[in-house]
């Protein structure tokens, strides 16, 4: 038994760090789109967000992935994640970006950031499998 609760962590911890890392590196990005090629210039101008609101967003992002790494903080952050990778599927939605490659990407993070906060944190299997 203790065995495949170790598995189970750790494919937690895997799944969650993919998220984190992806996370993370979004965020800084969002420092630097001055600095970024001409691609992704274009790619962010599409969703129609003001470059100069960027690093305000990175702030807001990185804030919410800190919480979200900090076991005591992490379900506050799964939560305030949730709720960010919802303004990004409602921009992609808005502008019309494609369905699966674009849009439905948020859903995909948010995936691996709940199933991942469930293997690996007893506290939050227990408030999602024993609602009151």
């Amino acid at each position: 038994m203790a065995q495949k609760v170790t598995k189970q962590i750790w494919v937690g911890r895997i799944l969650s760090g993919f998220a984190v890392a992806f996370l993370i590196f979004d965020g800084i990005m969002k420092f630097f789109m001055d600095k970024l090629p001409p691609e992704a210039l274009e790619a962010g101008k599409a969703l129609q967000w003001p470059i100069e609101k960027m690093p305000l967003v990175g702030t807001i992002l990185l804030i919410c992935t800190g919480l979200y790494v900090i076991p005591r903080t992490a379900v506050l952050g799964a939560i305030l994640l949730t709720g960010y990778l919802g303004g990004a599927i409602a921009s992609h939605v808005r502008v019309s970006n494609p369905l699966f490659s674009h849009t439905l990407f948020p859903i995909y993070i948010a995936g691996f950031i709940w199933v991942g906060l469930y293997l690996r944190d007893a506290r939050a299997r227990d408030i999602l499998s024993n609602p009151k």
